[in-house]
């Protein structure tokens, strides 16, 4: 079924520029500066397969309920989750039309709509929130329990308000289950990505600053806003982002991004001076590290982390370099994804193919039976529980009116009852007459 058009708010289009610069490989062909062969960790590694190739058009995914998000003005839909009875919460970003080529349009706002679907698509409530300058907005619902959901993200030049008053930097804002905010808190300078627990708390992947350093940092807070533990990284170097998060059934967080230098963690190393990879952390529920798993030697960034019901961790992101894990050599760049086990042991690496427009980078979800779902531009793909490919497919542009229509995903959440949900915006026109509006869809399974 399709839903009425709601009205809810988009993104700031010059906020997508560093994004687009980074995108990888097949996608758009740029590199990051400084990468690094990977050592020979890997012994006996073999080649993946190459990037697989763009769907024929008569693949696309379909069957499945969808709304369009959106007034006049830009919009986007920056993030789902999946909470509790499978209710799907978005967040939308607006902004109105600021770039020299376009003029306003009669109506555009500024503003934050979060939303609550129930599993059938069907709104359960919608609220609008005025807004200055925000950016990096996530959203998390809690499993069960009480079933509230928390909305994450940057305010800069001007405070942003929830109901709570005024939260400068980056917040955490938790909403019952009608919509309306509990507390809010500040979580750090930035933060990057949110995930909620069994129990209502969330955990959070942020960084504070202290001058020219920026440390990342790891917080997990419980459902009345107490922190329950938070650990800060220092020491390592710039260009470290540990900006992807996600909790596992058993109460352990896992957080994962680019390390840039060494990183002692518990009296364990990590890393080397002057050398880049990727790193992939896990802590108990006292915040203690339970393992962690280095992919030295290459460049690029972690954009999204899923874990799966048995605790085992799926990740993806873009790289530069040769990229080894369990096994499996990815080169020269591009996107890739891959699976560790519920102690951070590789499994499987490849590479899943992206749409055009794949600047916010791929994004992962885990099924209930481990089946894994990964987004990237306007390509859907799935991988059984092993990383064996299953299928890619392209999600299609709906109600384009002007004909030339161009879609990207931002992110992509699991059901309970099999089939995943995907976030991200459609842009309709050309030239300097095109509309934006966010979009949220059902992706049933097969």
């Amino acid at each position: 079924m399709r839903s009425k058009r709601m009205r809810a708010r988009g993104h700031d289009w010059r906020a997508w520029v560093p994004l687009v610069a980074l995108c990888l490989g097949a996608a758009c062909g740029s590199e990051h500066e400084g990468a690094q062969a990977p050592g020979t960790e890997a012994g006996g590694s073999r080649p993946a397969s190459s990037s697989p190739s763009r769907p024929a058009p008569s693949e696309a995914v379909g069957g499945g309920w969808s709304h369009s998000l959106g007034g006049p003005e830009d919009d986007t839909a920056t993030s789902v989750a999946v909470g509790r009875d499978g209710d799907v919460v978005t967040v939308v970003s607006g902004t109105p039309r600021q770039d020299e080529d376009r003029a306003p349009v009669p109506g555009e706002r500024l503003a934050v709509t979060l939303s609550r679907y129930a599993a059938d698509g069907v709104v359960r409530w919608a609220r609008e929130f005025p807004r200055e300058r925000l950016a990096d907005l996530r959203v998390a619902a809690v499993p069960g329990g009480d079933g509230a959901s928390f909305l994450s993200g940057n305010s800069f030049l001007y405070p942003a308000n929830f109901g709570q008053g005024p939260t400068d930097d980056a917040f955490l804002v938790r909403f019952d289950a009608d919509g309306r905010a509990q507390w809010q808190r500040r979580v750090g300078q930035k933060v990057w990505a949110v995930a909620a627990d069994g129990a209502g708390g969330a955990v959070v992947a942020a960084e504070e600053w202290k001058g020219e350093t920026q440390d990342p940092v790891l917080t997990h807070l419980g459902a009345d806003g107490a922190v329950r533990w938070t650990r800060r990284f220092s020491g390592t170097e710039e260009g470290t982002a540990l900006r992807a998060v996600g909790l596992t059934p058993s109460g352990r967080t896992v957080v994962a991004g680019p390390l840039v230098g060494t990183l002692e963690v518990d009296g364990v190393r990590f890393g080397a001076a002057g050398r880049r990879g990727f790193v992939l952390l896990a802590f108990d529920d006292a915040g203690k590290l339970a393992w962690g798993r280095e992919v030295p030697g290459v460049n690029g960034r972690v954009t999204s982390l899923a874990v799966g019901a048995d605790g085992a961790v799926v990740v993806t992101g873009d790289f530069t370099g040769q990229l080894a894990w369990g096994g499996t050599e990815l080169g020269t760049s591009g996107p890739f994804v891959l699976g560790a086990g519920a102690e951070g042991e590789a499994r499987w690496l490849k590479q899943p193919a992206c749409g055009q427009m794949a600047g916010p980078g791929p994004s992962v979800a885990v099924g209930t039976a481990g089946s894994v779902a990964v987004t990237c531009g306007d390509l859907f793909s799935r991988y059984a529980v092993d990383g064996t490919p299953r299928d890619t497919r392209t999600i299609p542009a709906t109600d384009c009116v002007s004909g030339t229509c161009t879609l990207a995903t931002t992110g992509v959440a699991a059901e309970p009852e099999g089939g995943f949900v995907v976030s991200g915006w459609q842009r309709d026109g050309k030239g300097d007459a095109w509309d934006q509006d966010g979009f949220l869809r059902f992706v049933p399974p097969e």
